[in-house]
């Protein structure tokens, strides 16, 4: 099937769902695909360059992170910052000795606003005996309270997103690291760091954390690249194990052949975003002030305690946010209704749900998420469709 959509007049205002590829990554990536095509674990001339390729593309990750030296930890490469984040789950969850039967298997820590990545493996965990506490996350701030409360030696696992895909709420990790750290030292933390990575400042080791997810196509790289980031002491205190065994690729950790020419695009990315970084943060925050000075009165944001300026949610005046997305898609505009992961369920976000929307809000609610590439123009054009729109929808109503 063939997209039919005139791409040099559509705007794309739904970035936290995917970015567009730079011509730097896509260019690099040909070069794996065309040049140094061969298996990264092959031993003859074409094998190493792939090999060569791939631990370059390790290197500018990790120095993105601030990882510079084998002892600061060890990227390993999955086939997305979902996969990552399963590893990161059950890796560490697999890793404790097994109980004795009939006694506690452990708590798990995760906020109620997770992404599913790490909700359903959570969920899924919850039904094999696991205790799962899910912290509070109203008006888009994590409830530390809760984890004074209820975190102790019991708890094996805490994981915190540190920037929310819908609401754009940024949640303090390092601080809720500290005080499951405090309660619980031998518990593993993990940050979902996809929505956050190349967009604010922030390293493992001022997070307080043993291993944190990144993605390829949040940073303007191809789909079909993540990886998690781990710790030195994560792998001397073998604290967490392989969930996909096989050959034995990315340490042992992730066995299959990897998808270097994904893999090669994400670490240019990487190089080209943290060169950026500055100048985007600022061009991002612009352009937030502009949307927020043209949206109609009728519109109302749901602005969290702490917010990135890239993710914008709307809550419309009583109209459908899928009625609304379809309005706009006639119109050449992409934003969406949250997640991309569940966008096509039909669920009432839950996520929003637990930001303090009632259902018939969060069902009326939207998400446009900016992007150093979006121009003034686009913004004007969006708020004029949106205004445009409130109006016909209304009177459909």
């Amino acid at each position: 099937m063939i997209c039919v959509m005139d791409k040099t007049s559509i705007i794309y205002l739904d970035n936290s769902a995917t970015t567009r590829p730079s011509d730097a990554s896509l260019k690099k990536m040909r070069e794996a695909l065309s040049v140094c095509y061969g298996n990264p674990g092959s031993v003859h001339a074409m094998g190493n360059d792939a090999h060569k390729m791939l631990e370059n593309a390790r290197q500018s990750i990790g120095l993105s992170l601030g990882v510079r030296r084998p002892s600061d930890g060890h990227i390993i490469f999955t086939s997305s910052g979902s996969e990552a984040n399963n590893l990161a789950v059950f890796g560490s969850v697999f890793a404790k000795d097994r109980p004795v039967k009939g006694t506690s298997k452990g708590k798990i820590l995760i906020s109620d606003s997770e992404h599913p990545s790490v909700e359903k493996p959570c969920a899924g965990l919850e039904k094999e005996g696991f205790e799962v506490l899910r912290v509070p996350t109203a008006g888009g701030e994590l409830d530390l309270d809760f984890i004074r409360q209820r975190c102790d030696q019991s708890c094996i696992l805490a994981s915190f997103m540190l920037v929310n895909n819908e609401t754009g709420a940024v949640y303090n990790v390092a601080e809720a690291a500290r005080l499951v750290r405090a309660a619980a030292p031998k518990a593993f933390i993990h940050c979902d760091c996809v929505q956050a990575y190349m967009k604010m400042r922030f390293t493992p080791k001022s997070l307080g954390i043993d291993a944190l997810t990144v993605s390829a196509h949040k940073i303007n790289a191809p789909k079909g690249a993540g990886a998690l980031f781990i710790t030195a002491d994560v792998i001397t205190g073998k604290r967490l194990v392989p969930v996909t065994l096989g050959g034995g690729q990315e340490m042992g950790f992730r066995s299959g052949t990897e998808n270097t020419p994904a893999i090669c695009a994400f670490g240019e990315a990487a190089t080209e975003g943290m060169r950026q970084m500055g100048e985007r943060i600022e061009r991002v925050r612009s352009l937030r002030a502009a949307l927020e000075n043209e949206l109609p009165q009728e519109v109302r944001i749901n602005r969290p305690v702490n917010g990135y300026d890239g993710i914008v949610n709307l809550t419309l005046p009583m109209i459908k946010s899928e009625t609304m997305l379809n309005y706009l898609s006639g119109e050449g505009i992409c934003i969406s209704a949250g997640s991309a992961c569940s966008a096509r369920g039909g669920a009432i976000s839950s996520v929003l749900q637990a930001f303090g929307l009632p259902k018939e809000e969060a069902d009326c609610s939207v998400r446009v998420s900016i992007s150093h590439l979006n121009t003034e123009e686009e913004i004007n054009i969006f708020s004029k469709a949106l205004k445009t729109g409130i109006k016909r929808l209304a009177r459909i109503k």
